[in-house]
């Protein structure tokens, strides 16, 4: 049976520590929740009784494996730990700022390449799995494949999980689907011009899946399925910004919570802390204005830690 989604084990996310060491050295990093990621990791660490060898997959310019190492330096095995992403500009930042790291160019979905890096103590997907899921993209549908999507992810994460030393922790953060139908209707009005604008952008731009909508009952509101609405309103925040190019070929949700924790479950992961964060529920609010009853806005990410036993 999957595994019981409770938090349990890692101490509180508010400690005076990382309260400190967040406001004095990572509150450029805020944006995303990825500072979720980080505590959590950062609690991981403080409680391991060896330096750890840590893998970060998807590490872009390195910023969360280079954050531990600042704040820890005494718990990571910094010769051997590494991170991996595909883009090569964002890791050449990466290098330049932390260089006593290794930043490797390579593809985290690829088993044989992931074969090449041997074993961890902590490996991190910190907004990165879902990379698995939007490449199965299909020319012919006109969008992601959701079956090839999810089993991609699937097998990723299973060989991923290979690379995990006894004992050792799978942290993930990623989009989380809304527990809910996701073909039911949901109408909101725009609170002003600039939001109507930015959501016809994104309805025209946005490429993983096409994105239908319905006129509301009045002049300034609009319906969408549950589906699209999620994945409009948690990638509203890069529409029109420089980010947006690469965001608009991106499916942040892919798997609701229960398959999310089925997935641990399967791979012989025993979950430590389970967390649904939310970090753009004020921003969301200034945008937009629920009219369906009964509905709520989606949660955002979800935060998993995996023990191997």
């Amino acid at each position: 049976m999957p595994a019981l989604c409770v938090s349990t084990g890692l101490a509180s996310l508010n400690d005076s520590f990382w309260d400190f060491y967040w406001e004095s050295h990572l509150a450029f990093l805020q944006g995303q929740g990825k500072g979720f990621a980080i505590q959590s990791a950062s609690q991981i660490l403080r409680g391991s009784t060896k330096p750890a060898r840590i893998l970060e997959l998807g590490c872009g310019e390195g910023q969360i494996l280079g954050s531990l190492l600042q704040a820890h330096p005494e718990k990571i095995q910094v010769s051997s730990s590494m991170g991996v992403d595909r883009d090569d500009d964002a890791l050449g930042k990466a290098r330049r700022d932390y260089p006593g790291l290794q930043f490797l160019s390579g593809s985290f979905t690829d088993a044989r390449y992931l074969s090449t890096l041997g074993k961890f103590d902590l490996i991190l997907l910190v907004n990165a799995l879902h990379h698995a899921f939007s490449d199965a993209y299909d020319e012919e549908l006109g969008q992601i494949d959701e079956q090839a999507g999810k089993q991609n992810v699937a097998q990723t994460f299973a060989a991923i999980c290979t690379y995990l030393n006894p004992g050792g922790y799978l942290l993930l953060f990623d989009g989380v689907e809304a527990n809910t139908d996701a073909q039911q209707w949901i109408e909101f009005r725009f609170r002003h011009p600039a939001g109507r604008q930015r959501f016809e952008q994104f309805t025209r731009e946005y490429l993983p899946f096409r994105i239908q909508s319905q006129p509301g009952s009045t002049a300034d509101s609009v319906c969408l399925r549950q589906r699209d609405f999620t994945r409009y309103i948690t990638k509203l925040i890069f529409v029109g910004k420089p980010l947006w190019e690469r965001e608009r070929r991106e499916s942040y949700q892919y798997f609701n919570e229960s398959e999310f924790c089925a997935m641990f479950d399967q791979n012989e992961l025993s979950i430590v802390h389970n967390e649904i964060i939310s970090v753009d529920y004020e921003r969301w609010q200034d945008e937009i204005e629920l009219i369906t009853a009964g509905i709520e806005f989606p949660p955002e990410h979800i935060l998993l830690v995996g023990q191997r036993c």
